[in-house]
């Protein structure tokens, strides 16, 4: 039995959905890990982990949930989206294979796609295009549900799985990756465009490698955010990721009011970020719970 983790995207920051959908988890059989909500976005992110036996259906039931309950036409928010379930990622944990992510991203994209009548397409390690590989060659800051709405009908938009027609659920992006980190950087200005100089010197790759940014404005709480998806975060530790901004921000006159991490992270991410903060060489040997629990494992 091998296990897996996803961290499906909903278009909507409404409690009551949101515990529905946890509902549906548990009673198919998975694990609810952690949930992140933000108004501003309008923007859930949920994190679950099921086996090989019962991912599909769980994610199934979910997204026809979010079908049911989450209507494109009226949702407002600064994140980009295309759909009600906006991403659906599968990661592969433990013994379980990339291969075998990929397959079960299929079986889910072609499920939802004939049942459900809503266009998927297949992104990350499960791209049946290679440009897909990236979600941003199909949703983007200029291009969401309503542009995608006016051009689904074009070759470049055509879905990988079910019909070329944008209904009020919208359309949704499947796929499977490796682990991921979202993190946002909360700066003290409300300038945009002088965040964004920092945007465009991270997306460049010359300080960074795998590291995606944007920039949002947060009028709720008078600061702008500086959102990421780090990709590859021992090549790119979110202490570095940190100290660039800080440093970045600080010459332009501004500070950091914050920075916070979206759903869950792998241990040796944060101790990959404090050894190199302390400079010294801390892996999970070094963890009291880790020693803990493989102690009594080996029982």
């Amino acid at each position: 039995m091998n296990i897996f983790e996803s961290v499906p995207n909903f278009s909507t920051s409404d409690e009551n959905i949101i515990e529905i959908l946890k509902g549906i988890i548990t009673s198919g059989g998975g694990t609810f890990l952690d949930s992140t909500s933000d108004r501003d976005h309008n923007r859930s992110v949920i994190t679950l982990i099921a086996d090989n036996d019962r991912i599909v259906q769980i994610l199934f039931d979910l997204a026809k949930s979010a079908k049911e309950l989450i209507d494109m036409e009226k949702h407002r928010g600064l994140h980009p989206r295309i759909g009600a379930l906006d991403v659906l990622p599968i990661v592969p944990m433990g013994n379980s294979t990339m291969n075998e992510a990929i397959e079960i991203s299929n079986k889910l994209g072609y499920r939802i796609g004939s049942e459900l009548g809503i266009p998927v397409y297949m992104y990350g390690e499960s791209a049946k295009i290679p440009e897909r590989r990236d979600i941003s060659y199909i949703r983007n800051m200029h291009f969401q549900y309503e542009e995608l709405k006016q051009h689904i009908l074009e070759e470049k938009y055509k879905p990988d799985y079910g019909p070329a027609v944008l209904g009020s659920a919208g359309a949704m992006m499947v796929g499977a990756r490796n682990f991921l980190i979202a993190y946002n950087v909360n700066i003290n200005t409300d300038d945009v465009s002088k965040v964004n100089m920092i945007v465009k010197k991270i997306r460049s790759g010359k300080y960074f490698k795998g590291v995606k940014a944007l920039a949002f404005p947060i009028k709720s709480k008078g600061y702008t955010q500086l959102s990421m998806n780090i990709y590859c975060y021992k090549c790119s530790p979110i202490n570095n990721i940190y100290n660039f901004i800080d440093s970045e921000a600080k010459g332009m006159g501004f500070d950091i009011e914050s920075s916070e991490i979206i759903g869950l992270l792998p241990a040796d991410a944060v101790t990959l970020s404090l050894g190199k903060f302390i400079k010294a060489d801390i892996s999970g040997k070094n963890i009291l719970e880790y020693k803990i629990l493989g102690s009594y494992g080996n029982r």
